[in-house]
């Protein structure tokens, strides 16, 4: 039961990001301690979230390999391998900026927040909790706990290509990573199974050979950076000594976060300590061009990020088509509206009042949304996609100010229906005590009967004689 469990998270998580994935090969992998995955490609949609200013062109991992020890699950870590992670990105292209393409991402990026919030106040909530402090906790703390993560010879180029320029790739590569448990501060005594939920976590963090590089693409006759075929791109990966901006290095960083959340004690939430061998720097003065023109790039990202919608799409500076002035007043005086208007709508009445029936729908929703997942129901497609819909205009701050009223809403009716039910019980709870009040004291009287015609009695006998007879009620309730 287990295993499916595993293999239905892994098909959904890996799903998301590999393409590809077959729920039948993770079972097989399961059963046999080892997943393994070779020469997959990223689904570069799923890269979203980040916002990133540039493209992601293609990227591709060699072996992803989950070793999962069922025998000494525990004990043993769970092992994450992978190697020959290959990166390329780019320069987004003139639809990548359309009004869709922006508001996809930064939907993405809001919803990744949002889930990053809830998901650390569900493990706050989780670590405050004291109850069921058991074996299995301590061994499913353990578990998450001595995840190790390896990754081998990754690649992530940049490709900055201008036309009637020269272009120039900007290079990341480094040998090895590795995530492990800092096993000289563990405590393995059976002592610290209530503190494995609230304690903390001390990761290590090596990244070996860390070199980062600048250099001329070779390939002059190509168009975009499709043209560019793989056996074109990889001659141009191989870089000399001069090309590099960071000469190779190496990284220790050491990691303590505490699990609860909570700052007690002088003890911080994190805490971080890294450590750099030999880094070395040289800059000749084409890559330092270079860096500038990049850095000026990435601002200008920003920009079109705040007011691409509004830029016009036929147009662009370098190939003055008639009427550019207007279309590019009209951008600059669109971008220049956004900006007030925005300002007014946040203090106008209509949004006060579309804030207001906003407010109250969502936490009608999300309560109703919460109740179907605590009764195990399914939630109804109307509810998400109304939900999704309010996600999308609503902003963040407002979103969790709506879920946390909701929670407690929801809070308030649960102990509200416990308060009834505990009454009822106590009701019933007391006639019962009354009755077994009377059943007791009818047990004691005719315990203390027996003992008074037997033991107290005439030596055992039914002679009452030498003896007053039998206990009285008023002795029997004293007692």
């Amino acid at each position: 039961m287990f295993e499916g469990v595993v293999s239905q998270v892994l098909a959904g998580y890996l799903g998301r990001y590999v393409k590809g994935i077959q729920k039948d090969q993770l079972k097989i992998g399961i059963w046999n301690e080892e997943i393994l995955l070779e020469n997959v490609e990223l689904i570069l949609e799923a890269f979203d979230y980040l916002q990133l200013p540039f493209a992601l062109k293609s990227g591709k991992v060699g072996k992803l390999s989950i070793k999962i020890p069922w025998k000494k699950l525990g004990w043993d870590p769970i092992i994450v391998v992978l190697e020959d992670v290959f990166i390329c990105a780019c320069q987004r292209e003139e639809s990548e900026w359309s009004s869709d393409s922006i508001d996809r991402r930064e939907l993405a990026g809001k919803l990744a927040k949002l889930n990053a919030i809830e998901l650390a106040k569900f493990s706050r909530r989780v670590s405050d909790n004291q109850t069921g402090q058991s074996f299995i906790s301590y061994v499913s703390a353990k578990i998450l706990d001595n995840i190790q993560v390896s990754i081998q010879n990754v690649h992530i180029i940049y490709i900055d290509s201008h036309e009637d320029q020269e272009n120039f790739i900007f290079g990341l590569r480094f040998s090895t990573l590795t995530i492990t448990t800092d096993t000289r501060k563990l405590v393995f005594s059976m002592s610290s199974i209530g503190r494995s939920r609230v304690g903390q976590v001390n990761k290590i963090v090596v990244i070996s050979t860390v070199e980062f590089y600048c250099k001329r693409l070779e390939e002059h006759n190509f168009f975009s950076i499709d043209d560019l075929t793989e056996s074109q791109l990889c001659c141009n990966l191989d870089h000399e000594r001069e090309d590099y901006i960071i000469n190779p290095f190496d990284v220790l960083v050491s990691v303590r976060a505490n699990k609860s959340g909570m700052v007690d004690g002088g003890i911080p939430q994190y805490d971080i300590t890294v450590e750099l061998s030999d880094l070395v720097l040289s800059l000749n003065e084409i890559q330092l061009r270079q860096i500038f023109g990049l850095w000026d790039y990435f601002t200008i990202c920003g920009l079109r990020k705040k007011y691409g919608r509004y830029r016009p799409s036929q147009s662009s500076l370098s190939k003055k088509v008639e009427g550019w002035q207007i279309l590019w007043w009209h951008y600059a005086q669109q971008a220049i509206l956004a900006d007030v208007r925005q300002r007014l709508r946040r203090i106008s009445w209509s949004n006060l009042g579309q804030r207001l029936n906003y407010r109250r729908r969502y936490i009608d929703l999300y309560r109703r949304k919460l109740e179907l997942l605590q009764n195990e129901q399914v939630v109804s497609k109307d509810i998400l996609q109304e939900l999704e819909k309010m996600d999308k205009e609503c902003d963040i701050d407002d979103i969790l100010s709506y879920r946390s009223f909701a929670e407690r809403q929801l809070q308030d009716l649960l102990l509200k229906s416990k308060s009834s039910t505990s009454g009822a019980n106590n009701i019933m709870s007391s006639q019962e005590k009354n009755q077994n009040d009377e059943q007791s004291a009818s047990r004691a009287r005719r315990w203390l009967n027996w003992l008074s015609l037997g033991m107290l009695g005439a030596g055992g006998t039914a002679d009452t004689s030498s003896f007053a007879g039998v206990v009285s009620d008023e002795i029997i309730k004293d007692v």
